[in-house]
């Protein structure tokens, strides 16, 4: 199988309230991290030579860069080879996207838009999650890209305070209407350092919904989307016409990919490692020729057994029956409702992937 490759773009206007990504609003870092994205791949081309074939630019905030900038990174990430047919994924916001800029992406080789939208609705758009655009701002950037033509994304939150199931659906709704053939529908979930995830723990924020609202909330998703022709593939993941994403299938089959840049992960199928999250740290051990990780590990068969299935329970496609060390488990819980088991494939429901974390505890 041939890897995958990711590049991160730490950089950020502003840093949302409930995101704990890496990202600085350092703009004048940008030359540094082109030196040490070129540095990188140098590095790393020996070991891995490819060629890839998936590419996703993530960050962060990949469209605020200049084409000049953008015209760098491809330069810095030329030692890398991409194969014939590569899918190549830019994650942009609405406020940067214009027709003008889609073309260049699309000039640089990217053939994938994924748009953070995150709601048609001004309530949770900009009350909930103090987003820097706005709906006019989401519905002209998923018109430029449809202009275009490229493969389209929207990514989607769920559980705003207050937020009730019809309303979900609507946003869904909406965004189902697009251009788009790909949705991810994530939960909100505050990480516990951001300004959202100290308010919510100290009780001066508006509480999110509970976990029986939160269940209501993800399976109306499947139907939602279900009834314009999405198809959920993986928990959050929907598409339609076949169009998922072909580098984060990589992630949840646990097939090889090589990060670059300050806190990128990467996976050789027999362990993970992920950079330093500062880009002058990360730049400067590149710079004497080293790599600076912050993390690594070289994973037993066992817990790669156990990754495969715990990651299986993610996706429609299941994981093999012979996986689990406790096959007696396997028709209780498909009694329960929560598999199906055919063809040697143990294979989750949707309630089954809205309880795939208790499950894994009990198959792995």
């Amino acid at each position: 199988m041939l890897p995958g490759l990711y590049v991160h773009v730490p950089f950020c206007a502003r840093k949302c309230p409930y995101c704990d990504f890496y990202s600085v609003s350092a703009v004048n870092l940008i030359p540094l991290w082109l030196e040490g994205l070129a540095r990188e791949a140098a590095l790393r081309a020996g070991d891995w030579p490819g060629p890839f074939e998936t590419v996703y630019i993530g960050g962060g905030t990949p469209s605020l860069l200049s084409p000049f900038d953008l015209a760098a990174l491809f330069e810095a990430i030329s030692p890398l080879r991409l194969a014939p047919g590569y899918e190549m994924t830019i994650e942009a916001n609405p406020e940067n996207v214009s027709v003008e800029r889609v073309r260049t992406w699309l000039d640089f080789g990217v053939n994938r838009i994924s748009l953070g939208v995150q709601s048609f609705d001004p309530r949770w758009l900009n009350e909930s999650l103090s987003r820097g655009h706005t709906v006019g701002d989401n519905m002209g950037a998923v018109d430029a890209v449809a202009s275009t033509g490229a493969s389209l994304s929207l990514d989607m939150i769920f559980g705003h305070p207050g937020q009730q199931p019809e309303e979900w659906a609507s946003d869904l709704d909406k965004a189902a209407a697009t251009w788009a053939d790909h949705v991810s529908a994530y939960c909100l979930t505050p990480g516990p350092g951001t300004p959202m995830g100290r308010a919510l723990a100290a009780g001066v924020a508006s509480k999110l919904p509970g976990e029986k609202l939160a269940s209501e909330l993800f399976l109306v998703a499947g139907e939602a989307l279900g009834m314009r022709g999405f198809t959920r593939y993986e928990v959050s993941n929907f598409a339609r016409g076949g169009a998922v994403c072909r580098h984060n299938l990589k992630y949840w089959r646990r097939e090889p990919y090589l990060g670059l840049g300050p806190s990128a992960h990467s996976f050789d199928g027999r362990g993970r490692w992920s950079n330093t999250s500062s880009v002058r740290r990360w730049a400067a051990a590149l710079g004497r020729g080293e790599h600076s990780l912050e993390f690594s590990e070289e994973l037993t068969e066992r817990q790669r057994r156990m990754e495969q299935v715990m990651l299986g329970l993610r996706l429609a496609e299941g994981f093999p029956a012979g996986l689990t060390e406790h096959p007696d488990k396997l028709a209780e819980l498909e009694e329960g409702g929560f598999l199906t088991l055919s063809d040697d494939m143990v294979r989750p429901t949707p309630k089954g992937l809205l309880a795939a974390d208790a499950l894994a505890k009990i198959l792995a």
